[in-house]
């Protein structure tokens, strides 16, 4: 005889120790369990998709980059920013040079802007280098040489 009753909730056999187990019943039972478990891991609303994982696990990045010069240089990241705030190493955020502020760090948001000398695209960011000021300020955010931190959030 088969099992004479079983469990409230996933419906597995529960032998009493008259019952003669099949192996259908053990072929059922793993069914059971392998959906119920499967259905469980799968489901979204309560575990984190890889992506959500990856972004919890490692919510920013950081990347190093040597200037090029280059006025509206575009660097690609691997996924959508969100935020980048970028620095340029040994330098003050913002120093005056002959009555031009240069500007040596920037931050922006991904569907807000930022401080003007960067910008965040779905690919990546853009850095701005000025030779010349305007309105009494100057980007250098890609001097030719320089040397720069940038820390991009996913």
């Amino acid at each position: 005889m088969a099992s004479s009753s079983f469990t409230t909730h996933l419906g597995l056999c529960d032998w009493a120790a008259s019952d003669r187990p099949k192996r259908a019943d053990f072929v059922s039972d793993n069914h059971i369990i392998d959906s119920t478990v499967g259905g469980h891991i799968a489901d979204t609303t309560k575990h984190l998709t890889a992506a959500e994982k990856e972004k919890a696990l490692s919510p920013y990045t950081t990347m190093i980059y040597s200037g090029s010069g280059v006025d509206n240089r575009a660097l690609t990241t691997d996924f959508a920013p969100k935020m980048v705030m970028v620095y340029k190493k040994n330098a003050a955020p913002t120093a005056i040079d002959s009555g031009t502020a240069v500007v040596n760090s920037g931050t922006a948001v991904y569907g807000s802007g930022g401080s003007g000398g960067v910008s965040v695209s779905s690919t990546g960011f853009v850095v701005r280098q000025q030779s010349s000021a305007s309105d009494g300020m100057r980007f250098n955010l890609n001097e030719n040489g320089g040397q720069y931190l940038a820390i991009v959030f996913r």
